[in-house]
């Protein structure tokens, strides 16, 4: 990539992802030539025509934004976010699992009849309780117990859940094909299977992890 140069010419047999990386390191250069500038204005009209993206805005939101984020900040956020999501996710397979056992221990009403076997006698009441009786109020307490711990999870996933509604269809496309699974998947595997060039995975990426930390309070 250093030596080459996109030209009228040739820019139909280049890939898209090489146009990218080639206008950002043009864009980015501290001196341009003329000749860099007419090449920059090569790639910016061959892909605006193509209806690729609109090079003119690409990257700069997400820059701007990061260029008031302290430099410290700006190495941490990233994966801290990240861990967060983890922690989301797990929280939230925690959440499912609590609320499948509160389905099968939530006690029915118990059917009494007349050969019931008294085993004990009601602390409280002084009144003979059965081992009917006891066992369903076990089942009472393991459900108020799961139903409280269900109550904390929902807590903790709640600034979560409110950072991902912040997000675009897109951005949360990404995130929880990235995040919210046993293994995080690969961002070349996700780059094919979403059919997006290389420049746009990595931007609705990043400004998807800023969009977070900024919910979360974390920038």
């Amino acid at each position: 990539m250093k030596n080459f140069q996109v030209t009228e010419l040739n820019i139909s047999l280049v890939p898209v992802d090489w146009l990218f990386a080639r206008y950002q390191k043009l864009k980015k250069s501290v001196k341009i030539t003329a000749s860099g500038q007419k090449e920059l204005m090569v790639i910016r009209e061959y892909l605006e025509k193509t209806g690729r993206t609109a090079v003119s805005s690409c990257d700069e939101e997400v820059e701007q934004i990061e260029m008031d984020i302290p430099v410290a900040i700006r190495q941490q956020y990233v994966s801290i976010v990240e861990y967060r999501l983890k922690q989301y996710y797990q929280a939230n397979k925690r959440k499912q699992w609590l609320q499948a056992e509160l389905q099968t221990v939530k006690p029915k009403e118990p059917k009494v009849t007349a050969g019931m076997e008294l085993t004990g006698v009601s602390a409280r009441s002084g009144i003979p309780h059965s081992s009917t009786e006891q066992a369903v109020m076990s089942m009472f307490d393991k459900a108020e117990r799961l139903q409280d711990e269900i109550w904390e999870v929902e807590d903790q996933l709640y600034p979560m859940e409110k950072a991902l509604r912040c997000l675009d269809p897109d951005q949360l496309r990404l995130v929880e094909a990235k995040y919210f699974c046993r293994e995080e998947e690969l961002d070349e595997y996700l780059m094919n299977s979403f059919n997006w060039y290389r420049a746009k995975y990595y931007q609705v990426k990043k400004t998807a992890l800023i969009l977070l930390a900024q919910s979360l309070r974390i920038i």
